[in-house]
Order: structure tokens, then sequence, then C-alpha cells
């Protein structure tokens, strides 16, 4: 399934805001959890091609730590429709992160789920080196773990950006109530991405469908789309058909689905 069969005009375009661009032969970080594969530039844009993706985001993996070189490189392969989130440290050059902003990088990433590379305590020293760029800070945690971080979370003078549908556990009923309350806040956006990551006990992804159509009803102008591709932690990968499909049944009809994967991310990545 094609989101070119969605209901998006042809001058609209499709964003994949979440997808990694990996390389076997680059260095990884001593804090490295996952396995550095190869998924290079070539084998997305066939990929995007063949499911009518036009723009995205490459998301620097955790394995590479704050080197950005890979992903900063599959920027200048995929042209002036790609935009990235990298990972930086605290005391960044702010130069450098102005070089960085010229190559469309838009966002600083903190993953406290493959943990090692970011803190979150850095947060707040990361939101005001970026804060005058208009870049977010994106947060992979488990909805567990946010009630500790929430008055930080808060308080950000940057967007906030949680990954995957949030990491909420099925049967969480707090972690639930926190997620959504968090969503509240309108600096506050969540990408639709990675359903596989939190399944439900019959190993399905209704349980991650109810809350995408949860978070729908309480703001569709805060939502965006993004594949995971190539699904590092996934064995066997999901059919992408599936990811699309996810996305097509929580959106429920063509105003709502060109929201999420066209208009918001347009202003989200400008």
């Amino acid at each position: 399934m094609s989101f070119e069969k969605l209901g998006l005009t042809v001058n609209d375009p499709v964003w994949d805001c979440h997808f990694h661009i990996l390389d076997s032969a680059a260095p990884v970080a001593a804090t490295a959890s996952l396995p550095n594969e190869t998924a290079t530039t070539d084998q997305y844009k066939q990929v995007a091609k063949r499911y009518g993706l036009t723009h995205g985001v490459v998301v620097q993996p955790s394995m590479y730590g704050i080197n950005n070189d890979v992903t900063l490189r599959a920027l200048k392969d995929l042209g002036g429709n790609y935009r990235a989130v990298g990972v930086i440290a605290p005391d960044s050059d702010v130069t450098v992160l102005q070089q960085f902003d010229q190559l469309g990088m838009r966002g600083v990433r903190f993953n406290q789920v493959q943990v090692g590379a970011t803190q979150t305590q850095d947060m707040p020293r990361i939101a005001e080196l970026i804060q005058d760029l208009g870049w977010h800070i994106q947060l992979h945690i488990s909805a567990d773990a946010l009630e500790a971080l929430l008055p930080m979370l808060q308080d950000l003078p940057t967007r906030l950006v949680l990954d995957h549908i949030g990491r909420c556990p099925f049967d969480a009923p707090d972690s639930l109530r926190t997620l959504l309350g968090l969503y509240e806040s309108e600096h506050v956006w969540i990408k639709l991405s990675g359903p596989y990551h939190q399944r439900d006990d019959t190993l399905s992804f209704q349980h991650n469908l109810a809350l995408a159509k949860k978070l729908i009803a309480i703001d569709p102008s805060r939502l965006v789309w993004g594949s995971d591709w190539p699904h590092v932690t996934e064995q066997p990968k999901p059919p992408f058909e599936e990811l699309t499909r996810f996305m097509e049944e929580a959106a429920d009809d063509e105003t709502t689905l060109r929201k999420i994967v066209s208009l918001n991310a347009t202003q989200l990545y400008a």
C-alpha cells in the first residue's frame, strides 16, 4: 500500500519522519547495544519510491553516539527534501550547530531505551543551545519513565517530540494517563512510528492503534508518521505495508491522514 493511494494531492509532500541510515564500517560508540548493520541511502531511496515517500528525516542511531558523520553524509546524498535529527554534547560549539542547521539538522535526540549515549539531565542545556535555531528535542523513552521527568519536560523552551507512539506498555493505565497528559502540552509532539515496539498480549498492533486514535482525538496537528526503517531491533523485519496500513487505520479519514503524513511534518521540519 502506497500513501499515493490514500487521498493525498499530487502536490502534497509525503514524509517519513523516522528512519536510519547505517554503515557497518563506521566506528560505534562504547555504549552501543545494537548491531551496526549497513542500510544505505540507495536502499532507502528504493523504499521511498515504492511507497510514494517524497520527504524524510534521518534519525541518528544510538550506536554512533555523538558522531553524526553517517547521518550527515546521508543528508547530502538524499538531497534537499530531507532533514536530520542528530545527537550532540551539552558543550557543543554553536558555530558547529549552525553548520549542521545549514545541512538540514532540525533536532537533537535523547535515547533512553538504548541507553548510554545521552543523559536526560542534559536536556535543559541542550534546549538552550538549540532554541535559537528552532530545533526540537526528540526523546525515545518508555512511558513508564515519564512521570519522574514531567517538570523538566513541561518546562522545555523547545518543542518535544516523543518517539514511537510514546513507548507506552500494554495494560499500563498509569503510564497511559501520564503520556496523554503530557501530550496535552502544546509544545509536545508524538511520532506514530514503530507500532511493533509495544505490542499487546496478542502480539498485534492493536494496543498502539488504540493509543494512536486517542492521540488523534486530542490533537491531530502535532502528530507525524515514521517508518523506523530498517527496523534495527526487529527480527524478522515487519512488512512495510503493515506500517502504512497502521497509519491509514489510525487516521481513519483522508483529512487527518494528510495532516499526519504531510502538513504537520512540513511545519515541524521546515
